[in-house]
């Protein structure tokens, strides 16, 4: 998230916390009855819609906000942002080591491989977590497992044939009524 949009959120926050920083808070009986009347009013969301708070997020937003200034209505990024918080080093270790054997073996056999192998259990780690390391590796390495080919497209002539055939007019002789099949070759 670039520092725009992070700036873009944190006004959007403020504008919802405004009347308690003006202390234009004499209509409300209390800062919770602030809060959930705050949270029934729509807020525009980054994407454009609009979306409507809990009264804990808007108190929470006040609470950064008296704390840190208007930094703290500022979202921050995961601190371990990249990092696979299930898979374990030995486990990275192992998929990394299998990917540079095996290249192109996908991260759904490498998950399977590793149940087999007792390395990880079912309920230990998730296919889609380590799908997720399977990715990151192929980022960090930027490879990827497909290469670039387009339709009927061979690196040897000759490879690639295409036949096609479709039903034709019928021919009426005085012995009988046959049908024309056409056909068609490519040679690519």
């Amino acid at each position: 998230m670039t520092q725009e949009e992070k700036h873009s959120i944190a006004l959007k926050r403020y504008a919802a916390i405004t009347p308690l920083v003006n202390g234009t808070l004499d209509e409300y009986q209390s800062k919770s009855s602030f809060y959930k009347e705050a949270a029934l009013k729509p807020y525009p969301a980054e994407d454009g819609s609009m979306r409507h708070y809990s009264p804990a997020a808007i108190e929470h937003w006040y609470r950064n906000y008296l704390k840190n200034g208007f930094d703290g209505l500022m979202p921050k990024g995961r601190s371990d942002m990249g990092k696979s918080r299930v898979l374990d080093e030995a486990c990275q270790e192992y998929i990394r080591h299998m990917k540079a054997q095996y290249p192109r073996i996908p991260a759904a056999a490498l998950y399977r491989q590793m149940l087999s192998e007792g390395i990880i259990t079912r309920n230990m780690v998730s296919e889609s977590s380590v799908n997720r390391f399977v990715n990151h590796i192929m980022e960090e390495k930027k490879q990827t497992t497909n290469r670039d080919m387009r339709r009927y497209e061979r690196p040897h002539i000759n490879e690639v044939w295409c036949g096609d055939s479709s039903v034709g007019p019928r021919l009426l002789s005085e012995s009988s009524k046959k049908k024309v099949f056409c056909s068609g070759q490519a040679f690519l």
